[in-house]
């Protein structure tokens, strides 16, 4: 189990960095990638990763803590963005 764990964590790694160097204007794929990522934090969760094995994660990524408008906002995954928040 425990090699699944690794193995959700860094294909999680590899699409948060994919989700950071997609352009602005790229929306749709934004959210598409956006959606991918809340999908496979929930299965992280599932199996039993924590939240400050997530929050790792989150941290590795480049700080996002300016949005232009509101749907840029809405853009970020919803765990990132609940973290930048707090942070903030």
């Amino acid at each position: 189990m425990e090699a699944s764990k690794e193995n959700l964590l860094i294909v999680l790694k590899k699409e948060c960095k994919l989700y950071s160097s997609i352009p602005e204007c790229e929306q749709q794929q934004k959210r598409d990638k956006k959606n991918f990522i809340n999908g496979l934090m929930t299965a992280c969760r599932i199996v039993g990763i924590s939240f400050e094995e997530l929050n790792l994660i989150i941290e590795s990524m480049p700080q996002l803590s300016k949005f232009k408008d509101i749907d840029e906002h809405f853009a970020i995954p919803t765990y990132v963005r609940n973290e930048i928040e707090i942070k903030l």
